[in-house]
């Protein structure tokens, strides 16, 4: 399964990356098949959106999408 820095190797030639995280179930060990990378630019975010979205890595397909705000009450 992926960790942090196979997440930034995969997204870095489309810009700078400030954070590349996946996150791990805790008790498992493994993957919970989502993680989170921020780019330094809007650029950056929007050519891997393009290029990334659909992308496979092993089994699975990448869903790569802009985080969805939270809505404030």
């Amino acid at each position: 399964s992926l960790v942090d820095a196979d997440l930034e190797t995969i997204f870095s030639p489309f810009g700078t990356i400030l954070s590349a995280k996946v996150y791990i179930d805790k008790i498992s060990g493994e993957s919970k098949g989502f993680g989170f990378v921020s780019f330094a630019s809007c650029q950056a975010a929007e050519a891997a959106i393009v290029s990334m979205s659909g992308f496979q890595i092993g089994t699975k397909r990448l869903k790569v999408q802009h985080k969805k705000e939270k809505s404030r009450l």
